[in-house]
């Protein structure tokens, strides 16, 4: 059996973004998963491996490509938003070593391609959501879900003020919060900002969530106001469970996500949680993003890497 290893420098195997895809691949290859950095145990991970995959654009990619590790092997590297806006590794990598390039987007490519002119043009598989995880809920729809770290930007400046706005016009709705403040300015400036607007109890900071389906179960609505996402995952899992997505149109969003959800403005926003339809876009979710799409689309490249029959 082929010998498969993903390489995930910045989470582990339980949260990565690979781990939903971890029982498809294990069906096809023998799978080793590593959080090794540079050195010498990421060495002995790669000289078992006749695949390398390496989830993230970050220093163990660069070393891995610029250390004759690799010795010949296939090597895809996935590249996330975060090396994209926010790091200079994709300019240190070593791409002429890199077999495949993949993001979950095409939206990510425009700013590689200005930063990293060596870039190859990036395999765009979207990521999976898996609908058996996610079941329907029993969604209402004065029950707002937020999801994410709470810092700049994820834009909880703007969540305020649409929940104030909302709160204005229809006091029935709440906005539930699953995430951790990650940055004391933006902490700093929430608990000054909720009493100011009136918004205890409106807004509802409930921090880490270890059950996610069940949380998001009885949310009619998902509020996202990132400045930019890759993709979102919190988006589509919110809509497999039933919440109506209420985005607000970072770039790309248009290609992502039903063009009618997005929004650019506060008043915008509100009339469209005023208006949300629950359980109207898990067909959607299912239709373009589910799991086993994305798994097929994995071992489908993987399995051509290696010529393993598809």
């Amino acid at each position: 059996m082929t010998r498969l290893l993903l390489a995930d420098r910045i989470k582990t195997e339980a949260d990565s973004f690979l781990a939903p895809l971890l029982p498809a691949l294990r069906d096809r290859f023998d799978v080793r998963f590593t959080t090794h950095g540079p050195g010498e145990a990421l060495a002995a991970e790669i000289a078992w491996a006749d695949i390398v995959w390496l989830e993230w654009c970050w220093d163990h990619a660069v070393w891995a490509t610029r250390s004759g590790v690799l010795g010949g092997r296939p090597c895809v590297v996935r590249l996330h938003s975060i090396e994209a806006l926010q790091t200079d590794f994709p300019a240190q990598v070593d791409w002429g070593q890199v077999t495949r390039l993949v993001t979950v987007s095409d939206d990510i490519a425009a700013p590689l391609a200005h930063r990293v002119p060596a870039i190859p043009k990036p395999l765009i598989i979207p990521n999976g959501i898996d609908l058996a995880r996610f079941p329907l809920g029993t969604p209402s729809r004065f029950r707002i879900a937020w999801v994410g770290h709470i810092e700049p930007k994820k834009n909880p400046m703007l969540l305020l003020q649409i929940a104030h706005r909302l709160h204005q016009v229809d006091p029935r709705f709440t906005v539930h919060v699953a995430g951790a403040f990650t940055d004391l300015r933006t902490l700093r400036y929430v608990r000054q900002m909720v009493p100011l607007l009136g918004l205890d109890g409106v807004v509802r900071f409930e921090g880490h969530i270890a059950d996610m389906p069940a949380w998001y179960a009885d949310k009619g609505v998902l509020l996202s106001t990132s400045m930019y996402e890759s993709f979102g995952m919190n988006i589509g899992e919110a809509m497999a469970t039933g919440a109506f997505p209420v985005v607000h149109a970072f770039p790309g969003a248009d290609r992502l996500w039903p063009p009618e959800c997005l929004f650019a403005g506060t008043d915008e926003a509100v009339s469209l949680i005023r208006s949300a339809r629950p359980g109207l876009y898990r067909g959607w979710v299912s239709e373009f993003y589910s799991l086993d799409r994305q798994a097929s689309a994995i071992t489908g490249l993987l399995a051509d890497l290696v010529s393993v029959p598809a």
